[in-house]
């Protein structure tokens, strides 16, 4: 494993893991601490987002061997706001 490929993956799982879920992670300190990358990958994992599973699995293969399959997790959906209520934060779901 070289550096820069381990840093490359950990930034291109920051982006997605940031855009598709809100979740901010320290992409240098997951290349440093094994113990952090294990819980982010713990994270991805349960991620809805498949290629947030697919760069989860190519980083735990390249920092750590090869990589256990795993199934997918199962997404549990959201319940709809119940009507008449309103929302607690107007900015939750759109762009500024």
């Amino acid at each position: 494993m070289t550096e820069n490929e381990a840093l490359l993956l950990a930034t291109r799982l920051y982006v997605r893991m940031r855009a598709n879920g809100g979740r901010v992670i320290d992409a240098v300190w997951m290349t440093q601490n094994a113990e952090y990358a294990r819980e982010v990958l713990r994270l991805a994992y349960a991620h809805a987002d498949g290629e947030v599973q697919r760069l989860a699995a190519r980083f735990e293969e390249l920092m750590f061997g090869a990589a256990a399959p795993r199934a997918a997790a199962p997404v549990a959906p959201r319940p709809a706001p119940a009507p008449g209520l309103a929302v607690p934060n107007k900015y939750v779901g759109v762009l500024r």
